[in-house]
């Protein structure tokens, strides 16, 4: 049976700007108790069983949607036009409080790009347009995946430039998709850089107010396996590997604009699962927050959301709130509150709430019907961060190389005091090897195969010698190859 396209389009969308207008429709509201300043926000039609925009399955869901403001005495408006685009999501103020960058589809076919419009909804402006920024213009006909990309998560530095997350450059992550990596771009579309090479998902980025590093969330796992038994050291058969902590989950990562200096954000080290903190957001007194999941890779589906607060930035979480409650999309509110979004029965319908930083006192601020509000962010001016500067020009702009160490430009440096420095008794992390005189270190690099099912091979370019103290210090020449 022959059907309209354009027909089916509007029958998934009317109903969301239906709702939507009966909201816009009221009038001025009285202030009421919460006190909650301006806010720009989403307002998103529900997927199955996921959140559109959240996790490697959902990041590029296009359901549908609106950018929306909600004005200090309650009043909600559209800050651009219903038709100019099918789905909207991620925005984020500049520190002026002037203008609005987020991503936006225009058909529910096409790819996600990142778009400007003044807080007034003026000087609509598109930051990022077709073409990867890459030397190479296509990707060939390795997999179809890469044929189309997505840029996502903006958010603004304090020089004035947009750090966002894309798909455009063609890795496949170890769970099926293409992995997400950072990209920085000046406001009006120019000098494109690439300033992460992450094998699996770099996403989620935001600025610490403190320092001005970029915090972002990064997937951390890998499917080799350090070994005894199989040639070369290395094994994807779990059965077969030493013993050892495995984890996949999305941990918070700080680095300088320029993508070095690479640290842990924050979390609670001891407990790598207790590390988890996507979308994560850092406070002007250091405490990170951060949305864990039941499922700590949020794949293939995250199952429920909560959120980790660790005080300070190293600590044990806060967590908050209980079953069958679920929130993601943490955003600062000036007087110290969270704005979040909140399912508070667990049945897939997040509205706007705020809370305390110590996870106290939920408060409803804005909850539309048969819609999903996300990704909240205060439209006001705030003080700018301290600006770093960026001397490097981003990671190299070829096509990831294709089973070559020596294609990898750039080097890094590893360092590690004691390999055998070891916890208390029964201490949660696995135990670190015995203290031995002729110990050695290998490196292994994931070497690209964009045409392959997984994504990748493993290979050993570089063994050292481990100091008598258990020191290890390599200046490595592979910065951008994901290495383990």
């Amino acid at each position: 049976m022959n059907r309209n396209p354009t027909a089916l389009i509007l029958a998934r969308t009317l109903p969301l700007l239906a709702a939507i207008a009966l909201s816009l429709g009221a009038g001025p509201r009285s202030r009421g108790p919460l006190d909650i300043p301006s806010i720009v926000f989403v307002s998103r039609r529900p997927i199955a069983g996921g959140v559109p925009g959240f996790g490697p399955r959902d990041r590029a869901a296009a359901p549908g949607g609106r950018l929306l403001v909600r004005h200090d005495d309650g009043r909600v408006i559209g800050l651009v036009p219903a038709s100019r685009f099918f789905d909207v999501s991620d925005p984020a103020v500049s520190y002026d409080g002037r203008t609005v960058a987020f991503a936006a589809v225009t058909r529910p076919d096409s790819g996600w790009r990142i778009w400007t419009v003044d807080s007034d909804g003026h000087h609509l402006r598109a930051v990022t347009r077709t073409g990867r920024g890459l030397d190479e213009a296509t990707v060939g006909s390795a997999s179809p995946l890469f044929r189309r990309y997505d840029d996502l998560d903006p958010v603004w530095l304090p020089d004035g430039r947009i750090c966002f997350a894309s798909t455009r450059y063609p890795q496949l992550a170890v769970a099926g998709g293409v992995a997400t990596n950072l990209f920085i771009v000046d406001a009006g579309g120019s000098n494109l850089i690439r300033i992460t090479a992450e094998r699996n998902g770099a996403e989620e980025p935001t600025v610490d107010p403190a320092t001005g590093r970029i915090v972002y969330a990064r997937w951390w796992t890998s499917r080799f396996f350090a070994s005894n038994v199989d040639h070369g050291g290395v094994t994807e058969v779990p059965a077969r590997a030493l013993p050892g902590e495995r984890r996949s989950l999305w941990h918070a990562i700080s680095i300088l604009p320029d993508g070095s200096d690479m640290k842990l954000a924050g979390g609670f080290p001891r407990r790598r699962d207790l590390t988890m903190a996507y979308q994560p957001l850092v406070l002007d007194d250091g405490t990170l927050v951060g949305v864990t999941a039941d499922s700590l890779a949020l794949a293939p589906r995250p199952g429920r959301l909560s959120l980790n607060v660790y005080p300070g930035g190293f600590a044990e979480p806060i967590q908050a709130p209980g079953a069958p409650a679920s929130m993601c999309s943490p955003a600062a509110l000036p007087d110290g509150r969270l704005v979040v979004s909140c399912d508070p029965t667990g049945r897939g319908d997040f509205g706007l709430y705020c809370m305390a930083r110590d996870a106290s006192a939920l408060e409803r601020v804005l909850d539309l019907p048969r819609s999903l509000e996300l990704d909240a962010a205060v439209l006001a001016p705030r003080p700018v961060p301290p600006i770093l500067a960026a001397e490097t020009t981003g990671l190299r702009r070829r096509m990831p190389a294709e089973g070559s160490v020596d294609a990898a430009g750039g080097t890094m440096r590893f360092d590690c005091l004691n390999v055998f420095a070891n916890g208390p008794v029964d201490f949660p992390i696995p135990d670190a090897p015995p203290p031995h005189r002729t110990t050695r270190i290998r490196f292994f690099a994931a070497l690209s195969h964009p045409g392959s099912p997984a994504g990748d091979s493993a290979t050993l370019f570089h063994e050292s010698r481990v100091d008598r103290s258990g020191a290890v210090h390599e200046i490595l020449t592979s910065a951008d190859l994901p290495m383990f």
